[in-house]
């Protein structure tokens, strides 16, 4: 995917970031009790722009505008956590809808955010894995230029299909994977 191609669509997605309350910073900083996966979308048609594009290149685009949203609560947390608790914030993307992506024909990529990143984490087991999933993601990130990021499972992938986006700082301090 060529750069200009997800530029295309910068309006719309700023569009919908507001329309889907994503554009205020205070829903990435609450303390949920676990955690919240956060749509990027609430409904179809809140992307219906997208609707010429192929599945690939639908993807590719909405995973881009997830990333840059966790790009920018990470740089945020420190204006809206307490700096003692800081290192207990986690946020990532996570990918859903793996067995029903043809109803829209993309995936939902979420903001995944906890307050609680070590019981996350112990709960999680994530671990690099080469499901076809990972690995289309692994090509997507590739395609959009996303080089900081790595792309796992969690333990319960085969009943839960989720793949997470984490950003390597995160992969490198905080998690053993298997």
């Amino acid at each position: 995917m060529k750069l200009l191609d997800v530029n295309k669509f910068e309006k719309e997605m700023q569009l919908l970031i507001k329309k889907e309350g994503l554009d205020d910073l205070l829903v990435f900083y609450s303390d949920y009790e676990t955690f919240e996966e956060i749509p990027l979308f609430s409904r179809f048609k809140h992307i219906s722009f997208l609707s010429s594009l192929s599945f690939n290149e639908k993807n590719k685009i909405l995973i881009k505008k997830c990333i840059e949203l966790v790009y920018k609560c990470k740089l945020n947390a420190k204006n809206y956590i307490d700096p003692k608790n800081i290192n207990e914030y986690f946020i990532c993307v996570s990918l859903t809808d793996w067995d029903n992506y043809k109803d829209v024909n993309c995936l939902t990529p979420n903001i995944y955010v906890s307050r609680k990143k070590n019981l996350l984490l112990q709960l999680l087991k994530l671990k690099y894995s080469q499901t076809i999933e990972e690995n289309l993601i692994r090509e997507y990130l590739s395609s959009i230029q996303e080089f900081d990021y790595d792309v796992v499972i969690s333990i319960g992938f085969e009943k839960y299909k989720r793949v997470y986006i984490v950003h390597k700082s995160i992969i490198n301090e905080d998690i053993e994977l298997n």
